[in-house]
Order: structure tokens, then sequence, then C-alpha cells
């Protein structure tokens, strides 16, 4: 089984290409050009590179959200284009769950973290002693007080000393996160911390496996959160 992971819902760009038995190809970007402008190039390249077309895809895989409003349309616009250009099915991924699939394997508390601006992060908990990754809770968007307290909480209940901080998330509240997790915080290496589009494809054979396809009529973005426009309107601003 051939995939394609296609991954834009952060200032990451991503692109792999997996079977079965290995990853192929994966091309990473989080450089200061827009998704718009670079995540068809990487998936032509990626394809030409492997002397692969999107026809011969099995399935395609895409981060459905938490994350960027406007990055995860675009991604969920292009995989959908290529299902309906090749009539191939789409797995869709939890953001959080190809963050908190970088480190599996680990006993410590994985804590992905996304950047949700207004003072708050998009989060989750999970164990990721397994293959895959099992979320100990939903994911949700708090303030970093409130993820903290969450975090030593669950902690404490599935028996984990260490808690490990990862996604972009994790950079505007550095001494915060340090001051309040103390010696039990630990930072994965830079190549594990931002989602990899290599972990969303591994998720999405996985899923597709067990027959796990979305409806891409259906299939919409996971915000967690009101965007902005929404948040106006609901306030009688627009």
């Amino acid at each position: 089984m051939l995939i394609l992971a296609i991954d834009s819902a952060t200032p990451v760009a991503g692109v792999a290409l997996l079977n079965e038995e290995k990853l192929i190809k994966e091309e990473f970007s989080n450089y200061k050009k827009t998704h718009s402008e670079t995540l068809m190039l990487m998936v032509d390249r990626v394809l030409k590179e492997c002397e692969c077309t999107v026809g011969q895809m099995d399935a395609f895989a895409v981060t459905t959200g938490p994350g960027s409003f406007t990055g995860l349309r675009i991604g969920l616009a292009a995989v959908k284009g290529l299902s309906m250009a090749t009539g191939k099915p789409v797995v869709a991924v939890s953001t959080l769950d190809t963050l908190a699939h970088n480190l599996c394997g680990s006993n410590a508390l994985i804590c992905p973290l996304l950047d949700a601006r207004k003072q708050e992060v998009y989060c989750g908990f999970y164990d990721v002693t397994g293959t895959f990754p099992r979320a100990l809770s939903e994911n949700l968007a708090c303030s970093p007080a409130e993820f903290t307290t969450q975090a030593r909480d669950i902690a404490a209940k599935h028996n984990k000393d260490r808690i490990i901080l990862l996604g972009d998330g994790y950079y505007p509240y550095v001494e915060f996160f340090q001051a309040e997790l103390g010696n039990s915080l630990q930072i994965p290496a830079p190549h594990l911390m931002l989602p990899r589009a290599a972990a969303l494809g591994s998720l999405g054979l996985e899923k597709a496996r067990k027959g796990e396809f979305e409806d891409i009529f259906k299939l919409r973005p996971v915000y967690i959160r009101l965007s902005e426009a929404e948040y106006r309107l609901g306030r009688g601003e627009l």
C-alpha cells in the first residue's frame, strides 16, 4: 500500500511517501514561504523523485487540526483535489496525534502543544509506550496555566514521572513551563519537536489498513475553538 501524507496544519509544511514496509521520501519545510506557495511543489518533487504518480497512490493522509485555520484549509483542499482527481480515498489524522507519534516508545507523558494565539495553546495528553499514541484526554484549547495543571494531574494518575512537551506551542511560554513543571519537564531534540509528514503517514497507513476512510465531501477542519470571524459574528460585531 502506497500512501501520500500531506501536512500544513502549522507553520511547518510536510509531504511524505510511505508504503507498508518503509518511509520512501519526506520533505519538511519550516521557512518563511506560505503553504500556498510551497505545498504542491513539494508534492510534485516527492512524486517525481520517487518515480510515482498520484494515480499510483492507494490513499492520501492529511492532518485535520487543530492548527492554523488557513493552513488546515490549504492542506485539506490539496488532498481533496488529489482524491477527486484519482478516485483514491483519504484518511484524516489529528495534528496532535501526529506530533505525539514522533515519540513512540517513550514512558513519559507526551504533551503536544500548538500555539493557539490569544494566550492559549491547543494541547493533548498521550501514552506512547506502544507503537501508536493513545490519547488520555480530548484535544482542547486552554491557557498555559490550565495546561500545566492538567499535565501534572494526568501524569500523577498514570504514574508518569516525566512530562515531555513538543510543538510550536512550547516556545512562547518556555519560562512559564520550566517554572511550573520543574525537573519533570523534558524537551525532545529539534528534529522531533515539530509535526512530521512521516509520522502522519505512519498513522495514516494504520487507519487505511482498518478502512477508516473519510467522506471527502463532509471532511472539515477540526478547529477546536471558533475562528476570529465566527467569534465576532457571535458577538454581533459583523
